[in-house]
C-alpha cells in the first residue's frame, strides 16, 4: 500500500455516503499520521439572462444548505468514530470545479470518491467521478454507490 500523508474524501452526502466513510476509516486504521480531509460541494444556483449571471438561490438559503451538510457530516464522523478538524464544504458552478480546485490547492495523495450508477437521461449526463478521474494528480479509490441515479 502506498505511503498516504493526506487522504481526501468527496462525498454527495446521499443516503449511502456511508460507504465512503468505512473507506476513510478503513485508510486511516492502516496508516500513521495520515491527514483526513472531508469535501462535499454545494453547486450555485445561476441562471444566464444574455450577458447577465443571476443568482437563483438567495445566498442566506445557500448558507442554510451548508449548515446542513456540516450537520450530516458532523453525524457520519460520529457514528464511524472519524475525528477530522479539515472539513470543508464549498460552493462552486460545479461539483467538479469544486473539487478540482480543492485537489489543486490541496495535493492530496488519495481522494475517495463514490460513484452512482446512471441510468436514462442521467447516464447522458455522466457521473462526477468520471469527469474528476482524469484531471487529478493523485491516486483515486472509486467507490460504487448503492441505489442508481
Amino acid at each position: 500500500m502506498a505511503d498516504y500523508k493526506h487522504v481526501l474524501l468527496v462525498t454527495d452526502l446521499r443516503e449511502d455516503s456511508d460507504q465512503l466513510f468505512e473507506k476513510a476509516k478503513l485508510m486511516m486504521e492502516l496508516g500513521e499520521k495520515i491527514k483526513l480531509s472531508i469535501l462535499h460541494v454545494v453547486q450555485e444556483s445561476i441562471l444566464t439572462a444574455g450577458y447577465e449571471i443571476v443568482p437563483i438561490v438567495p445566498a442566506s438559503d445557500e448558507s442554510e444548505l451548508v449548515q446542513q451538510a456540516r450537520g450530516k457530516i458532523d453525524a457520519l464522523l460520529t457514528r464511524f468514530a472519524i475525528t477530522t478538524d479539515a472539513v470543508y464544504i464549498e460552493t462552486a458552478l460545479s461539483t467538479r470545479r469544486g473539487i478540482l480546485d480543492y485537489v489543486e490547492s490541496n495535493a492530496p495523495d488519495l481522494l475517495i470518491i463514490g460513484r452512482h450508477t446512471r441510468h436514462g437521461l442521467a447516464a447522458l449526463l455522466g457521473a462526477t467521478a468520471d469527469d474528476v478521474l482524469p484531471a487529478v494528480n493523485c491516486d483515486v479509490l472509486v467507490v460504487k454507490l448503492g441505489a442508481p441515479v
